[in-house]
């Protein structure tokens, strides 16, 4: 039997490795990525990619698919399935941190906990990417992903950035609105400036494994 702690570190070992694909992509594909952040299928395979080696270096049979799309669910979900448990991977671009993207990105989590039926221990891992402007609700996302304004909080002052507490989090609003809780939420800056090799705090990385069997 694997121990949802188990999992969560396998996790943490692919994103950890997946931030190197991430600044790859960016490196590769600057432009795009700066104005509009990577596309959701990137995102999501590459993760994929990468938890698949994970798994399958600590020896496990993992098998990897699409989830099947229809009209519930309006983008790609990829589904990564062992004997022992199912992770479901949900990418999501916020272009905007309106409070219409962010319900976008509750509605499809949900969307997904309803269409998968798990039989066997399922979490949910997103993973969204956001870059910084001079929106309010730019400055608010941190908050709003951790339930918490982040610890280093002067660094993004800095940088230029003045990030805001959140009146609700993205964690209150699954289980107010969709009994989902016990999740882990975590921020990321995958990203160097090539000429100091200084963290880019103004792109983001975000990611949170959620447990369906709870």
């Amino acid at each position: 039997m694997f121990s949802e702690q188990l999992i969560s570190d396998y996790l943490s070992t692919s994103i950890e490795q997946f931030q190197q694909d991430c600044s790859k992509l960016c490196a590769q594909h600057y432009p795009t990525v700066h104005n509009r952040g990577m596309r959701e299928n990137h995102l999501g395979m590459a993760l994929c990619r990468r938890i698949m080696a994970t798994l399958q270096q600590a020896g496990l049979d993992a098998h990897f698919s699409q989830h099947k799309n229809d009209e519930q669910v309006s983008q790609p979900v990829f589904v990564i399935d062992t004997t022992e448990f199912s992770i479901a991977v949900i990418a999501h671009r916020l272009l905007s941190a309106n409070k219409a993207c962010r319900q976008g990105l509750i509605k499809t989590i949900a969307d997904v906990r309803t269409t998968l039926a798990p039989v066997k221990p399922t979490y949910i891992v997103v993973v969204a990417d956001h870059w910084f402007d001079r929106s309010k609700a730019s400055k608010e996302i941190p908050a709003w992903w951790l339930g918490k304004l982040p610890k280093n909080i002067e660094e993004y002052i800095t940088d230029g950035i003045k990030l805001l507490s959140s009146t609700n989090s993205l964690a209150e609003q699954l289980h107010d609105g969709h009994h989902m809780s016990h999740g882990e939420y975590h921020l990321h800056h995958p990203l160097k400036r090539e000429t100091n090799n200084k963290t880019v705090l103004k792109y983001l990385l975000l990611s949170a494994f959620i447990p369906l069997h709870k």
